[in-house]
């Protein structure tokens, strides 16, 4: 895998290094290896990471939790120095700490980082910490030792991402510090001046998209206070961002002249918190309970989050009518929240009342249509209830709105098999294989529906418009 992203990465390259002061692509850095890469080709390069990333790493499938942290990156980058503000999100299932940011808008989370931060302010101070390095070309201006140091390092840190995210941290760890062999001790010395230029730039975006800002420090302090006390077990994160006390003052310093401010919970971020620690629980008696006493709070944020974690708990356990009175008293309270209009769908659907989880789904997409969440699991109950075509119909159309999301065209796939549409079928199956970087089976899938749609000249045609897109992509690869 090291070897594939060198390779590419190497391709991507130009042959001649050239820093134009008229290009608009590159911001004004005042180091020359910021013109080494553009903006475009970082962007291939990312999609060409994410491909791998996909194919490798344990990715959570969970609409709802992709479409929060996806508004919330949204929201930042509109706030940040970012030129390309295009992203694509990976969630990642795995309950240690830690978040990415690679060239061309890949941004990557743990589940774990739910598990950390507390307050929303505290994710995004995480999250605008690596938009910030993807807005000041952190990568391109990796080291400022040549260009092939340049090639080599970023290939490699890009493959120690990868095995970060898939395998161990200290395997990670190995790929990250094999790849700055070249150039260590000016790589190491790059890394800090980077890490606090986005520690800077992280914190003014907190402040502009009205997060609390002193949140870059408290989180750095709970990572200081878990790495203390975890042994062998390192966030992941701090792996490859080191926290020490005089960065933890320094972001406590930045924000000195700014004046103190109350950031009251926010709901969603308290359910999704909630959400992730059902999933991630080792038991449902155990997170039961738990959510049993955070119950207890008297602020009535908290107090709501813990219901719905709660009711979600107890409908994994079964506990279908006592999930079923949370959900209601919950529903009562916020009729339109579609967190819990989804509950309620999902514990009917556990139960096998497909009629009830279409009713309650049907109503949803009444005040909120087109939304991803909910049209996910629209289609899903469709297919549960011998319903395809219907399905078909609403991941089309989702497919064109997401056409980078595996998930949907995997769905899809499914949709038109149950639906009985081989061609479907194939065509489907070999978009889901191109997000995941196996061009090969793509190829072979378009190959088995090319003689099923022999006698459909406008069909056939796009099949084969499509073959010869993939194989210019494979040959790019």
């Amino acid at each position: 895998m090291y070897s594939k992203f060198l390779l590419a990465f190497c391709l991507l390259w130009p042959g001649q290094q050239t820093v134009a002061a008229s290009n608009q692509n590159l911001p004004n850095l005042g180091d020359y290896t910021s013109g080494i890469i553009s903006l475009s080709q970082e962007r291939i390069l990312g999609q060409q990471f994410l491909r791998s990333l996909r194919a490798g790493a344990p990715l959570v499938f969970d609409p709802i939790l992709q479409e929060y942290v996806e508004l919330l990156i949204y929201r930042l980058a509109s706030n940040s120095q970012l030129e390309d503000r295009r992203f694509d999100l990976v969630i990642i299932d795995k309950k240690s700490l830690n978040a990415f940011a690679a060239p061309g808008g890949i941004v990557g989370i743990n589940l774990g980082l739910f598990l950390y931060g507390e307050t929303e302010s505290e994710i995004s101070a995480i999250l605008s910490h690596e938009i910030a390095h993807l807005s000041q070309r952190h990568f391109a201006r990796r080291s400022e030792a040549g260009k092939k140091a340049s090639i080599t390092s970023i290939a490699g840190i890009l493959a120690g991402v990868i095995l970060l995210a898939t395998a161990s941290g200290e395997a990670g760890m190995a790929a990250l510090t094999a790849s700055q062999a070249l150039t260590q001790a000016q790589m190491l010395r790059y890394s800090r001046s980077r890490e606090t230029e986005a520690d800077r730039i992280g914190i003014d975006t907190l402040k502009e998209s009205g997060l609390d800002p002193r949140a870059m420090a408290y989180m750095f302090e709970r990572l200081n206070r878990a790495s203390r006390f975890s042994g062998s077990n390192i966030p992941e994160f701090l792996l490859t961002h080191p926290v020490t006390k005089n960065r933890i003052a320094d972001s406590y310093a930045k924000t000195d002249n700014l004046p103190n401010k109350q950031y009251a919970y926010n709901l969603d971020f308290q359910m999704m918190r909630a959400r992730v620690q059902v999933t991630t629980a080792e038991s449902n008696t155990e997170v039961i309970s738990r959510m049993r006493e955070a119950m207890k709070t008297d602020d009535q944020v908290a107090r709501t989050a813990a219901q719905y974690g709660l009711a979600l708990a107890q409908t994994d356990a079964g506990q279908f009518d006592n999930s079923m009175q949370n959900i209601m008293r919950l529903r009562e309270k916020y009729p339109q929240k579609i967190a819990f209009m989804l509950a309620e769908a999902d514990l009917h659907v556990r139960a096998e009342r497909y009629d009830s989880a279409q009713a309650v789904l049907e109503a949803a997409l009444v005040t909120s249509p087109n939304n991803y969440p909910l049209t996910m699991a629209y289609a899903e109950v469709l297919m549960n209830d011998k319903k395809p075509l219907q399905a078909v119909v609403l991941l089309t159309s989702m497919s064109q709105s997401r056409p980078n999301d595996q998930d949907v065209w995997y769905l899809l796939a499914e949709a038109h098999g149950l639906a009985q549409d081989i061609i479907g079928v194939h065509q489907a199956r070999a978009e889901y294989f191109v997000l995941v970087g196996n061009f090969d089976q793509a190829i072979k899938q378009l190959g088995f529906a090319t003689p099923l749609a022999r006698n459909d000249f406008q069909q056939n045609a796009k099949i084969q418009q499509r073959i010869e897109e993939i194989t210019g992509m494979m040959d790019r690869s």
